[in-house]
């Protein structure tokens, strides 16, 4: 009890430290109510935090597995709440879509009650940018921590001890583990902000999109796509960081230290790099048809570069988009398809990932071969490992209650009188992290509502969905294991 009220208060102190920059800002921008009540709640969760921290100090001990499930989903929750406090206080919103939108920033879903961002405070922009940064930190730190080594949704265990062994860091496993892919993300979305500022956009502008495309959140600073810009050198820093965003961070660090018979096995990540190769070009030809409105770039290569990044925006569920309102040249179930896929394990990308849907196609041929040879040996591998029948079943099962899930979502959407497919659409996009995936530009009749003007209790299913989809949602039926508790 004693570690896990210490864990939380270091997340509560994390956010009070977060706090001081929109305050910066906000003093320099001459918002002065902003930065009262950004520095008045960093003041509190700082007390609060050191309080903790000083009364239970040293008497820390270790955890039970289901402990640390219940660890995780409370800290996803108190990054939500003390995160929402902030937000609500320097804007018009209610509680509801306070939480709503905060919710969307930590898990990096990009789906937003904002009509008008450029009617915001600076302040309260980087503030929900800050968020969006620390939920795709969270999410690496629950999987390598947490998930991972307890096999949660069949994830790979092999090779986290990259995270542990080298690089920064001393005292124990976690806190070496939380220091190296802390400073491996703080330095990816550094180097991401400096080139975006050398293509000519400004510092503020650089680390917002920086931070959205490290955790591949993909929140704006401001309205319209990022053509709105007019910086064609940002496209390919944009689009590599993309990339790195949804691959793997293990494999980042074999790659950082030439792990050679490592990056031989790892075969996720260059699947992906090929996924975004293949869907850019089938974009490519679909984008070629579509005659360019006055004023829009009409080169012969605009249809290539805009189906490229598309792509990459789509499998690595970041929701950016080079030009506006490209989704709509394409079929909602569709994107629906891409984005439920997601990107990669052990990345900041959402979707069920790329190893889970390998391991289940291995499975599947496997069976099917079964069929015409039925006393044959088959090798049981995938992407180098041996994949034992346990972690085959994790992943069936968690394809299953991510089904219930989207259907459960969906179900209650329509209740609030929201069309089936417009339902499914959202569903699918705040499981899969990507909410600018539902789009009211679909539908012709104006029936498919904006998130900002959607019945509470859909705002509240999908922010629900959101969070389950980020945490694994296994591990949130874990906490209620009713054998454990009984046994207790």
């Amino acid at each position: 009890m004693a570690a896990g009220l210490i864990v939380l208060a270091a997340i509560l102190g994390s956010v009070a430290t977060t706090l001081i920059v929109p305050f910066l800002i906000a003093l320099y921008m001459d918002e002065f109510q902003a930065a009262q009540m950004f520095g008045a709640t960093a003041a509190a969760y700082a007390f609060f935090a050191s309080a903790i921290f000083i009364t239970l100090r040293g008497k820390e001990r270790g955890l039970k597995r289901v402990e640390t499930f219940g660890l995780l989903m409370l800290a996803w929750v108190l990054l939500l709440t003390s995160g929402a406090l902030p937000l609500g206080l320097t804007t018009q919103l209610s509680g509801i879509d306070a939480l709503f939108e905060t919710v969307s920033a930590i898990t990096t879903s990009n789906a937003s009650v904002f009509e008008n961002v450029d009617d915001l405070p600076r302040s309260v922009l980087f503030w929900r940018v800050q968020l969006q940064w620390l939920g795709g930190l969270l999410t690496l730190l629950s999987v390598v921590i947490v998930l991972a080594p307890a096999g949660v949704g069949g994830l790979p265990k092999r090779q986290i001890a990259l995270l542990e062994k080298v690089g920064i860091g001393g005292g124990g496993r976690i806190l070496k583990t939380c220091m190296n892919v802390g400073s491996i993300y703080t330095i990816l979305t550094l180097v991401c902000a400096a080139g975006i500022a050398l293509s000519g956009i400004s510092l503020f502008d650089s680390l917002c999109l920086a931070a959205g495309t490290i955790s591949t959140g993909g929140f704006m600073p401001v309205n319209g796509g990022l053509a709105a810009y007019n910086a064609p050198l940002m496209f390919p820093v944009m689009f590599v960081f993309m990339i790195i965003g949804a691959t793997s961070i293990l494999w980042h660090r074999m790659l950082f230290t030439r792990r050679g018979q490592l990056l031989r096995e790892h075969r996720e990540s260059y699947l992906i790099i090929a996924s975004i190769v293949v869907l850019g070009l089938l974009l490519t030809s679909v984008f070629a048809q579509i005659p360019k409105l006055p004023g829009q770039p009409n080169s012969a290569f605009t249809p290539l570069l805009d189906g490229l990044f598309l792509a990459a925006s789509l499998i690595t569920t970041t929701g950016y988009e080079w030009g506006g309102s490209q989704l709509v040249h394409i079929q909602p179930i569709a994107i629906g398809s891409i984005i439920i896929v997601g990107g990669g394990a052990f990345s900041t990308a959402g979707g069920l990932k790329f190893y889970r849907i390998g391991g289940m196609l291995l499975q599947s041929f496997h069976e099917l071969n079964r069929l015409i040879f039925p006393h044959s040996v088959q090798s049981e591998q995938f992407g180098g490992s041996q994949v034992e029948i346990g972690t085959l079943k994790a992943i069936w099962s968690f394809l299953i209650v991510a089904v219930l899930l989207v259907w459960g979502c969906a179900a209650v959407l329509t209740l609030d009188d929201i069309p089936f497919e417009a339902a499914i659409i959202a569903s699918l996009a705040a499981f899969s992290s990507m909410g600018s995936a539902y789009s009211p530009d679909w539908n012709d009749m104006g029936v498919w509502p904006e998130y900002v003007n959607m019945p509470a209790l859909s705002k509240s299913a999908l922010g629900v969905t959101m969070l389950l989809g980020r945490i694994e949602i296994l591990a949130f039926f874990g906490v209620f294991n009713l054998t454990y508790w009984n046994s207790r």
